[in-house]
């Protein structure tokens, strides 16, 4: 791409309404913060979320909180975690987490759909949702502004394993499923 090309690609994004996400997505709504790092269970749809107060787990098919741990109960032996041991229906598991110190989300589903990253207000975030059929951020006219000009900055963002859960994360939690 051309830096002509770049800047267009910008303000097309600069342009773009934050919407809801196409059917089958659904918008789950939950309300936590102080989020420093996330990750999905192996195999589910349950989050792990790491708090500067504690340890929850979220399913998101449901928006409930199914577990909790306030900063008192768990011990973190990494100050910098990129895993932590799970809770309640994930005790015993070591979850891989996306957040502040690093690691990372799937961020393709097996079935095509995509998430990106975009920044076109750089240092504000934006997420962007491309369905199967169009999953490059490119294709301005089919992606979806799922979150836009996040500040401060994405620190998570990703798929489950079946693809059927979608997490945006900064210091506030935006979650999607589908059938």
């Amino acid at each position: 791409m051309s830096n002509d090309e770049y800047e267009s690609l910008r303000d097309a994004y600069r342009r773009k309404e934050q919407a809801e996400a196409p059917a089958p997505w659904r918008r789950v709504q939950v309300y936590v913060n102080g989020i420093t790092a996330v990750g999905f269970g192996a195999g589910t749809e349950l989050l792990l979320v790491l708090t500067h107060s504690g340890l929850g787990v979220i399913d998101v098919v449901t928006g409930a909180t199914v577990a909790r741990k306030g900063e008192e109960d768990i011990s973190v032996d990494d100050p910098y975690p990129t895993y932590a041991t799970g809770i309640g229906p994930l005790a015993g598991q070591r979850i891989p987490l996306a957040g502040l110190w690093g690691g990372g989300l799937k961020t393709t589903a097996l079935d095509g759909w995509v998430v990106h990253r975009a920044s076109p207000n750089w240092p504000a975030d934006c997420a962007v949702l491309c369905p199967p059929d169009s999953p490059e951020l490119e294709d301005v006219a089919v992606a979806t502004m799922l979150v836009k000009d996040l500040d401060p900055a994405i620190r998570a963002l990703g798929f489950s394993d079946s693809g059927r859960s979608l997490v945006v994360a900064n210091t506030d939690l935006f979650l999607w499923n589908r059938p």
